[in-house]
């Protein structure tokens, strides 16, 4: 009931009175001004019943009054009369006189207080209408009456006073007599009335004040009951909540209704449980951490209260004592897992901390139930929170046992590295870095250096064994060193003996840090590589050689794909004519035999592209195919070029060089213009093709020679044997199977193929469509001899193509010679003429031509041989052809 009873109250006053919104101090304050208006409320229903008892009294008491003046007035009257009366009938004039004086004086002073106290009656009270007018009447008429009556009473007629005393002023005391019995009805009415209402209004006082009472208390039970409940439900939601905080429950909220002091407060616990969650999660993770670190560190924090003696050990503690967590840490549990031999270190060690409060550090042994021992180091401190007399230390243990291993194994290894040290075959110095002076030395370096021990001490610094030209390099490598940018370098340099000779050693330089990590000294490894050295050397040597033979090769490979490239133009042999067909049916007879062939025919009719054909269609195809041109080597290193040299065979020789015919070793050589081989190169040329076996130059090893040759020469060979320039057996050995290529003019009919295959091969490198060739241009090119054969027109339709721009294909007439178009070209009367008369012939030629080579007007085209090998004959004859350009 009583819940019941809260909760309508607390509904009602939510609805009525929103307490919530108010802080505490207005709410309390509002509660007692609500209490002391509904006090104040009851205390004015009180004070009205009150005043109404009031106003009856006061009427009560008019009443009274009004009966009193009434009888005041008829009581005077009455001791008026009575006193007259008496004297009229003792018949004493003189008291009478005096008397009524006196009495009458007294009479109207009581008539006149008598109507001043009914004029001083509350309204409320209603009067007789009679009285007022008989108190006048008789104010009026006693004066009057007491004259008369004194009148007769000086005239001695007592009867007459009598008379006078019993009919008028007897009627007015009779008349205030029954106006008294009538006031006096009226005031015992007037009086029972307002005491029944007097007795009305006590009872309503009576009920008014308990029922006040109750209801001021019921109301301030009520204000009371909503204002404490909405204070202790608040409270009792945070009391709940900090229950559950301290649970360690932070899901649990505050309802933060209102915007009072708890409800602030509520909000203030919700934000504060939130930041205490974020805390109590960081600080989980930070312990998980530091739980994690201590054990990958295998250190253990542990606290010590002096006083009370309880020890607290985190988990990694109690794994390196291994000991169970469960166990409850104590100083003797510490002692008990101490080695024996510590125990007494230990002791005196926490003792001396405890007594003189200060920090310590060290190192003792734990024996493990399983008889292991393990090492500590201890280091703790006076915590300085605490107050006065509450001593406490915190501190930390780290297993040290591994390092503890690792120093011993580092002694045992120093002793080792000593031993290897004074017995390796390696010099080994230790060099200080500050000083620069060598501060220890092996027995290998004494020997390599021949200095003894002392000698080497002796030495100011490491420059001193170092060569002059080396010690820049050693400075700089130790400032490299020193200042961190490299812990191991290697150099190779020049040492100083004590006889003052020089060896070469190989030193590894390894920087070595101090305690405090900065580099302090440095060993340097020495080994003795002057015989090494010296075989590096002649290898180097050989390796330049080397390098000079490949660079070499490099290059006339190079050359050889040059000449195969100029020679690809020619990979098919186009044409139609019966002279060309009769030449590609021999091609194809000799071509699978293993015999020599004599290409021959005029320059530029496509001799090394019958040879490649031979090649590509004979047994070797698929090995190397080399070609050399005679006249554009030198005649002195001919030789050298077909057989190879050895290294110093001449001046220049530097290195061995394989030649062409050890190149084209199980291939093809083609050798062209043979004609202008020297007579010594020729004899070297016929045994190879007499006894397949070659020597390089200036060698003595025989080489075979697994190759197949093939000539060429535009020469008149037959002409040079009986000049004597050529050898005639040389002759035969290679005329073993003899080609001859038809110049141009005589196979005109292949000349329109020819021009269609070069202006479609150059249109398309030169990106151009050419639809057609011009009639008159085709007839041109027919009616021409072209002395300079296939090479000529393969010239002059790269240029046309060149130069071309429209989609028909035309030739400058000018490119052609008209000075050759009608008669024949002198071809071949170079190549017939004695080497002095060539000479003479090429600087005649040169001399009309202006020192120009090639060209229409060319000493070449004057000659009827190509440029190429007009160009090698110049360089052959050692001729300057710039001193004709003046002429």
């Amino acid at each position: 009931m009583v819940a019941k009873l809260a909760a309508w109250a607390k509904q009602a006053g939510d609805k009525i009175f929103p307490f919530h919104r108010l802080n505490i101090g207005p709410r309390l304050t509002s509660c007692f001004v609500l209490i002391i208006l509904a006090m104040l409320l009851g205390n004015a229903v009180l004070l009205w019943q009150f005043h109404r008892v009031s106003d009856q009294a006061q009427r009560l008491s008019g009443v009274d009054q009004e009966l009193i003046a009434v009888l005041q007035a008829h009581t005077s009257l009455m001791s008026f009369y009575e006193r007259l009366d008496d004297l009229a009938h003792s018949e004493n004039t003189a008291g009478l006189l005096t008397e009524a004086e006196l009495l009458r004086t007294a009479l109207l002073e009581d008539s006149r207080r008598s109507r001043s106290v009914l004029g001083r009656l509350p309204p409320e009270v209603q009067l007789d209408p009679a009285l007022l007018p008989t108190l006048e009447a008789i104010q009026e008429a006693l004066p009057a009456e007491l004259a008369a009556i004194t009148v007769l009473a000086k005239s001695k007629d007592w009867q007459a006073v009598r008379l006078r005393l019993a009919n008028q002023v007897r009627p007015l005391e009779t008349r205030t007599s029954s106006l008294v019995e009538n006031i006096d009805r009226e005031v015992g009415e007037k009086r029972r009335q307002a005491l029944l209402r007097i007795g009305e209004a006590q009872r309503r006082i009576l009920l008014i004040v308990p029922l006040t009472a109750a209801m001021t208390l019921v109301f301030a039970a009520f204000l009371g009951l909503a204002i404490t409940r909405s204070i202790t439900l608040p409270l009792g939601r945070l009391m709940e909540g900090s229950k559950a905080l301290a649970g360690g429950d932070f899901s649990h909220r505050i309802p933060a209704a209102g915007r009072d002091e708890i409800a602030r407060l509520g909000s203030v616990f919700n934000d504060m449980v939130v930041r205490l969650q974020e805390l109590y999660h960081e600080l989980k993770s930070r312990e998980i951490y530091l739980a994690e670190a201590q054990k990958l560190s295998q250190t253990g924090s542990f606290g010590w209260h002096v006083a009370s003696g309880e020890t607290f050990w985190s988990q990694q503690t109690f794994r390196i004592f291994e000991v169970n967590p469960a166990t409850k840490p104590t100083v003797d549990l510490l002692m008990e897992r101490t080695h024996p031999e510590d125990r007494a270190l230990v002791q005196q060690t926490i003792q001396r901390a405890a007594t003189e409060v200060r920090s310590f550090d060290f190192e003792h042994r734990l024996m493990m139930p399983d008889g292991s021992v393990k090492h500590v180091r201890v280091v703790s401190h006076p915590s300085t929170d605490n107050e006065p007399g509450d001593l406490q230390f915190v501190g930390a243990v780290t297993d040290i046992t591994e390092r503890k291993q690792a120093e011993s194994l580092l002694r045992e290894s120093e002793q080792r590295f000593r031993a290897i040290f004074n017995e390796a075959g390696s010099g080994i110095t230790l060099v200080d870095l500050i000083s620069g002076a060598p501060v220890e030395n092996n027995r290998a370096l004494q020997r390599m250096m021949g200095r003894s021990r002392e000698e080497l001490s002796r030495l100011a610094t490491y420059d001193e064994v170092t060569c002059e030209e080396d010690r820049e390099a050693d400075a700089l490598l130790f400032r490299e060193l020193c200042n961190g940018v490299r812990e191991t370098l290697r150099e190779e340099k020049h040492l100083i003996l004590k006889d003052g000779r020089s060896v070469w050693a190989n030193v590894i330089f390894t920087l070595l840090r101090g305690p405090d990590g900065r580099p302090s000294r440095v060993i340097a490894i020495h080994e003795d590589i002057t015989e090494r050295k010296k075989a590096e050397s002649d290898l180097q040597n050989a390796i330049e050689e080397i390098k000079k033979l490949r660079d070499q090769l490099y290059h006339e490979n190079i050359a050889l794909r040059e000449e195969i490239d100029r020679s690809s133009m020619f990979e098919e042999i186009v044409g139609e004519s019966p002279a060309l067909q009769t030449v590609l049916a021999r091609v194809a007879k000799v071509a699978p035999t293993d015999s020599t062939a004599l290409v021959t025919g005029e320059t530029g009719t496509g001799k090394e592209l019958i040879a490649r054909a031979i090649h590509k269609r004979s047994p070797r195809a698929s090995r190397a195919f080399v070609s050399v041109n005679c006249a554009a080597v030198p005649p002195s290193l001919i030789t050298s070029e077909l057989f190879g040299h050895e290294k110093g065979a001449f001046t220049g020789a530097t290195q061995r060089r394989l030649g062409r015919f050890e190149l084209a070793d199980g291939g093809t050589i083609f050798i062209d213009e043979v004609g202008e081989l020297p007579l010594e190169t020729q004899i070297a040329l016929l045994r190879v093709l007499q006894e397949r076996e070659f020597e390089r130059v200036g060698g003595t090893k025989t080489i075979r020679a697994n190759v197949r040759v093939i000539a060429a020469t535009n020469r008149d060979l037959q002409a040079g044997i009986d000049a004597g320039t050529f050898r005639s057996d040389l002759y035969y050995r290679l005329n073993v199977f003899p080609i001859e290529m038809p110049p141009l003019r005589e196979r005109k009919e292949d000349i329109p193929v020819l021009v269609e295959y070069f202006i479609a091969r150059y249109a398309t490198k030169a990106g151009k469509k050419l639809r057609g060739i011009n009639r008159a241009t085709l007839e041109r090119l027919m009616a021409y001899t072209w002395p300079g054969n296939i090479r000529e027109l393969q010239n002059v339709i790269e240029r046309s193509v060149i130069v071309c721009e429209t989609e028909n294909f035309t030739v400058d007439e000018s490119w052609l010679s008209h000075k050759l178009d009608t008669a024949e070209p002198a071809i071949g009367t170079l190549l017939k003429l004695p080497a002095p008369q060539e000479k003479k012939a090429i600087e005649a030629a040169l001399a009309d031509a202006q020192g120009r080579v090639s060209g229409p007007s060319g000493a070449a085209a004057r000659l009827g041989v190509p440029p190429s090998t007009l160009d090698s004959k110049i360089r052959a004859h050692k001729i300057n052809k710039h001193r004709f350009k003046s002429a």
